[in-house]
């Protein structure tokens, strides 16, 4: 045939249709890792948990692991990384679009508190792995959540809904209350969302003054 012969085709629409299920299986192994890898840190802990472990979990060969993921660590980063997004989502439907200081705070520790505990996976995710994720705290995924942050700041303060304050230290003590708050909330029984998130805003909005009275028969 010459060089110049026209293309088959039928030929190409296969090629194409080869293509497109060898990135489809890609991307379902892929997703089954992450949601394997999720339950076993859950269950175990990100110190415990093995590669092996994670593999268990799915139909795949132990090998295949590794067409994704370097090792144990770097698939914990992508758990994080996957559940910060969501995170990011629901903080623009969140105080993004406040238009008070207190409906700014209220929804951004709400939004927060209320993603940890409402799925038992993802609390228990919270309660054996902070330490870990700490260490997570200014990779790219992660540290889009602190950039959103000074940016949702940003354009309260310009609105008028937020005073002309300095946009980095509330950015920082916004996302420290939340984490630290959030570090005490999960390891508590019954778990309170709705009483954390109402002891961070009125803590932000006005100091200690603002907190609420504690019930003197409530354990620490």
């Amino acid at each position: 045939m010459s060089d110049d012969a026209p293309a088959d085709p039928a030929a190409i629409d296969l090629r194409g249709e080869r293509s497109g299920r060898r990135e489809q299986n890609k991307a379902e192994n892929r997703t089954a890792l992450l949601k394997a890898a999720r339950a076993v840190f859950a269950e175990m802990g990100a110190g415990a948990a093995s590669v092996r472990d994670i593999v268990r979990r799915t139909d795949l060969a132990s090998g295949t692991f590794y067409n994704y993921f370097k090792d144990k660590d770097e698939i914990f980063e992508a758990v994080v990384g996957e559940l910060t997004g969501e995170l990011l989502k629901r903080h623009r439907q969140g105080r993004a679009r406040a238009r008070t200081a207190e409906e700014f705070f209220r929804k951004h520790y709400a939004v927060y508190f209320d993603f940890i505990v409402e799925d038992p996976e993802l609390l228990a995710l919270a309660q054996k792995n902070f330490t870990a994720i700490r260490t997570l705290l200014d990779k790219p995924d992660v540290r889009a959540l602190a950039l959103a942050l000074n940016e949702d700041i940003r354009a309260a303060i310009a609105q008028g809904v937020l005073p002309n304050v300095d946009v980095s230290y509330l950015a920082a003590s916004l996302a420290g209350v939340a984490f630290e708050v959030s570090v005490v909330m999960v390891a508590r029984d019954p778990v309170d969302p709705a009483g954390a998130t109402e002891f961070a805003t009125r803590l932000m909005l006005g100091g200690l003054d603002r907190v609420p009275v504690r019930d003197s028969g409530k354990s620490a």
